[in-house]
């Protein structure tokens, strides 16, 4: 059963963890006497980490083998014994020089810091985009689209787009489209999408909109054009980094496993599903992910926000055995860079 350590116990276990993120190899005795700062016999070191098996921490996976971090091993660990450090200022230069280089657009923005994390970190990088309709908007914009096709174009105040064709709208003039563009804008101003639809069923409700037949107009096309909630948004970069990984590329089925689920959005968004609600940094290791049947990868996410709200999450998706001493600050600036970037977009 799992517990608090003494000082030498988590010394042990610090090192354990640390050799075995950097060999992928069982932890043998000898090897932690030579890194331990205290002088400890390899006999005494066996006693102390056949101690950490009994709580929990450690496993042999073999009788003449050294031991490996469980995943309670990980987690004490990640809570107690890692030395939480910043950025680099060369990765930090690196971030930065790329947000000014990626332009208006939002998903460049988010294809470019995806990529770059997943490379600094040599994992599987995911970016969750929470639905546009829960965010702020900047401008609506209707245009004729064909003879009885207009668009409604879309901008939230963090740079997304979205376009939405609405059919069979005919005797529209351009006169009238500028008119119902700047009705529309005015009833968005400081709403989302999800508020804006409720405000204009409300509109349609009030007897002055029966008297004006552009208003009326505009409250049924904008009405139409709201009905579908926009989509979730998930961006992937970096899926072949599981394959370098000798825990994966040794088993195949497991392999296969961990590639189809960054094929189906449903469960990539549920493994970040928690840090949709905050934007705290979040640390699910093993079978502490929300996802059944992934015990042998971790989750580092954190969520990004646009004002007082979060719009997504960043994370970065790996083995168990992943340094969580350089993933966890990337993941932190990566959210903080998104969140400073759309703010003053």
């Amino acid at each position: 059963m799992t517990g608090a350590l003494d000082d030498r116990g988590a010394q042990v276990l610090r090192h354990v963890v640390e050799d075995y993120i950097e060999t992928a190899e069982p932890v043998g005795s000898r090897t932690i006497s030579k890194r331990m700062e205290q002088h400890l016999s390899p006999a005494t070191i066996r006693n102390i980490m056949a101690d950490l098996e009994e709580m929990g921490y450690l496993v042999q996976p073999h009788t003449s083998a050294g031991r490996v971090p469980t995943g309670a091993g990980f987690r004490y660990y990640v809570d107690y014994l890692l030395a939480r450090r910043r950025l680099a200022r060369p990765q930090r230069d690196q971030f930065q020089r790329m947000a000014g280089e990626a332009g208006g657009s939002a998903d460049e923005l988010v294809r470019q810091v995806s990529r770059l994390v997943s490379t600094l970190s040599r994992q599987a990088c995911v970016v969750v985009v929470a639905r546009l309709s829960s965010q702020p908007l900047r401008s609506l914009n209707l245009l004729r689209a064909g003879a009885d096709k207009v668009l409604l174009v879309i901008v939230t105040q963090g740079g997304w787009v979205e376009h939405r064709l609405i059919e069979g709208e005919t005797g529209l003039s351009g006169d009238d489209i500028g008119k119902i563009n700047a009705y529309l804008n005015e009833l968005a101003d400081g709403l989302s999408l999800h508020e804006l639809r409720g405000k204009i069923l409300r509109e349609m409700k009030q007897e002055k909109a029966r008297y004006d037949r552009l208003m009326q107009r505009a409250l049924q096309l904008s009405a139409r054009a709201l009905e579908e909630s926009s989509p979730t948004e998930v961006y992937v970069e970096g899926r072949a980094n599981i394959l370098e990984q000798p825990e994966f590329a040794e088993d195949v089925q497991k392999l296969k496993r961990i590639l189809r689920a960054f094929e189906e959005k449903s469960v990539i968004v549920r493994l970040l599903d928690r840090t949709l609600e905050g934007d705290a940094i979040q640390v699910s290791i093993g079978s502490e992910n929300p996802v059944e049947g992934f015990p042998d990868i971790s989750v580092v996410s954190s969520g990004y926000r646009l004002g007082e709200s979060v719009t997504g999450s960043i994370g970065l998706i790996g083995p168990v055995r992943m340094d969580y001493s350089r993933i966890i600050p990337l993941v932190e600036y990566s959210a903080r860079l998104l969140s400073s970037t759309f703010e003053h977009r």
